[in-house]
């Protein structure tokens, strides 16, 4: 795999803040949003558990909110 992130100024491996890659914080955001779709879908169990793992995840949400990457 390559590290398309090498030069970006956002690290990917933050959800919440102002270096908060907006492709990871999108994702988790996207997953948040259509809990209820996904929820019986069996392939989709593994990323759904990831996301009630989040410790974040209303931070997150609001951020997104804020960029306007999501309606209100």
């Amino acid at each position: 795999m390559s590290d398309y992130c090498g030069g970006c100024r956002y690290d990917p491996k933050q959800r919440v803040g102002d270096h908060a890659c907006p492709y990871t914080a999108g994702y988790w955001s996207f997953l948040a949003r259509n809990e209820t779709e996904f929820s019986g879908n069996h392939r989709m169990r593994q990323p759904m558990q990831g996301l009630h793992r989040l410790t974040d995840l209303d931070a997150l949400v609001d951020q997104e909110k804020a960029r306007g990457s999501i309606a209100p």
